[in-house]
């Protein structure tokens, strides 16, 4: 008798276990079929990646060549003159802001990605930038690593509009800014240490810092912020504490752009882009 129940037991334990696995596969097929693969294309070298408010996907390589690509083709690019790594900001759609740390300055490109010009930072106004973005005034934001400052400058007029000093907000030791943009009327700084501070456009921290995990990147929708985190893309809503997150179908994914109009995902992976469609 008590080997029959002990053979019953086993038994239920086995189908549970069964079970569960099937589960777990069912879910995993549902995933894999919600995020369709619309297309896969050689995009080069990259290097910095962005996407602005049409979905148009902007790519980077090492030398600062940029390519805009629309629906996998790649409609416009630019070369410059005088290779350099870039950081890309194409959100404002208008213009597409290019910053090089190496030669300390900005070039702002068209919407045909023609240069329409070339701005070096005034030494006397900033030692030494390391990160900086586009501005709805027309401004530059960027931290002055030099100084230890957060800083609006105006290159056209060679002016500095707001001048913080973070040693006052900001632990030094722990801050090293990667990355950085304007949007709904804040500041997001990306920070590689202690994750994202929000900054109002007079430079005071509205918040804590919210922790992030090794992201280059981050991204921002109308509503949420979002980074790649491992091989997921995480979520957070701009107002509240709600956060998602998607795995995405990729493993060892470099970057990822998320198009909230469309639904749409891009990895970028060993000189490759993936779109997938949610």
């Amino acid at each position: 008798m008590i080997l029959m129940q002990h053979l019953t037991v086993k038994k239920w334990n086995y189908l549970l276990i069964k079970s569960s696995v099937l589960f777990v596969a069912f879910l995993l097929s549902i995933t894999a079929q919600a995020q369709q693969l619309l297309y896969e294309i050689e995009v080069g070298e990259v290097a910095s990646v962005d996407i602005d408010r049409k979905g148009y996907v902007y790519v980077a390589d090492e030398q600062g060549n940029v390519s805009q690509w629309i629906e996998g083709e790649k409609k416009r690019w630019y070369s410059p003159s005088s290779p350099a790594e870039v950081q890309i900001d194409a959100w404002a759609m208008l213009n597409t802001v290019l910053f090089s740390e190496d030669w300390q300055g900005i070039r702002i490109l068209g919407q045909q990605l023609t240069e329409q010009s070339e701005y070096i930072f005034d030494p006397s106004l900033v030692e030494y930038a390391s990160v900086a973005t586009n501005a709805s005034d027309g401004g530059i934001w960027l931290y002055d690593q030099g100084s230890f400052r957060l800083k609006k400058y105006f290159p056209d007029v060679k002016t500095i509009s707001i001048d913080v000093p973070l040693e006052q907000l900001i632990n030094s030791a722990s801050w090293e800014p990667v990355w950085m943009r304007e949007h709904q009327n804040n500041l997001y700084v990306l920070d590689r240490y202690r994750g994202i501070f929000t900054f109002d456009l007079l430079g005071n921290i509205l918040s804590e810092p919210y922790a992030v995990k090794k992201a280059k990147k981050i991204g921002l929708t109308s509503e949420e912020v979002y980074w790649l985190e491992k091989d997921e893309l995480h979520f957070k809503a701009l107002y509240s504490l709600e956060t998602r997150y998607i795995k995405l179908p990729l493993k060892k994914v470099e970057y990822a752009l998320y198009d909230h109009t469309a639904q749409r995902v891009f990895c970028f992976k060993q000189k490759m882009m993936y779109a997938y469609q949610l």
